[in-house]
């Protein structure tokens, strides 16, 4: 199980988002639980919320939104009271249980429409006026994440992570290894067939630095976090062992590679 969590400013556009989401046209989001909320709507709840903000006034991010994602095989004939109970789980874990805030189940991604997951949109002051801080507010929700996944058998995000950059990993292995030569574009296409989401990281000036890779599970990835032979300065090398290690496996022990190709 995974959690995500940050603080955020624009609450209703997040809110109405949860609440609407739809993939391929239907409906995907049920809301799952709320406190101290009534509205109909995600502008009328955080409506809702502003009255709490008078005494911060200097505060942009005055909301608080989590993701909570077990994993497909974990959720697998959860119901929705299993759903509320997870949700609130989580809350009390982050000392959140005194704040106004609606759970919102999304039964897919657009990448996986079996991973289930909880978008959570909360108050970032109490109902009795306090102001929740939000330093490593993402590495407290992994936290309780993890202490959740440990009382019910569940996989730790860590082990989530290595799973899914090996999965990557694998993939890419297998791009590299049927391309005649390395082009980011042409790699970019080949992964996003298998379900990789490729995105380029570049420079207000548009050269290019580097690339992260989007699991099929929706976690993106720096290329060196799934090795150092996959950022684009060392990418053509892997690419070029692969490609021998590949064909030495097929034609025997005959091949060496050298720079600049393949040799025999």
């Amino acid at each position: 199980m995974i959690a995500k969590g940050k603080s955020i400013s624009h609450g209703t556009a997040a809110l109405e988002y949860d609440l609407v989401k739809e993939i391929n046209g239907e409906a995907a989001a049920t809301e799952i639980h709320r406190h101290e909320l009534f509205g109909c709507t995600g502008e009328e709840m955080v409506q809702e919320m502003k009255p709490y903000f008078v005494d911060f006034p200097n505060v942009k991010n005055n909301c608080l939104r989590f993701e909570v994602s077990p994993s497909v095989e974990e959720s697998a004939g959860m119901t929705d009271a299993d759903w509320a109970k997870l949700g609130n789980d989580f809350m009390q874990r982050m000392g959140l249980m005194n704040h106004q805030y609606i759970i919102v189940k999304h039964s897919g991604t657009e990448k996986n429409r079996r991973q289930a997951h909880l978008h959570i949109l909360a108050n970032r002051v109490s109902l009795s006026g306090e102001l929740y801080k939000d330093n490593w507010i993402g590495k407290r929700a992994t936290e309780a994440a993890n202490s959740i996944a440990r009382e019910r058998n569940f996989v730790q995000s860590k082990d989530i992570g290595k799973a899914n950059r090996e999965e990557i990993k694998q993939a890419m292995d297998g791009v590299l290894a049927r391309m005649q030569g390395f082009n980011l574009a042409g790699f970019s296409r080949e992964l996003e067939k298998l379900g990789f989401r490729v995105r380029e990281a570049r420079a207000s000036t548009g050269k290019l630095n580097g690339y992260y890779v989007t699991s099929r599970s929706g976690t993106e990835y720096k290329a060196s976090e799934i090795g150092k032979g996959y950022t684009l300065a060392h990418i053509e090398k892997t690419q070029k062992n692969l490609k021998y290690n590949s064909i030495s496996r097929n034609y025997g022990n005959t091949l060496k590679p050298k720079d600049g190709g393949l040799h025999l």
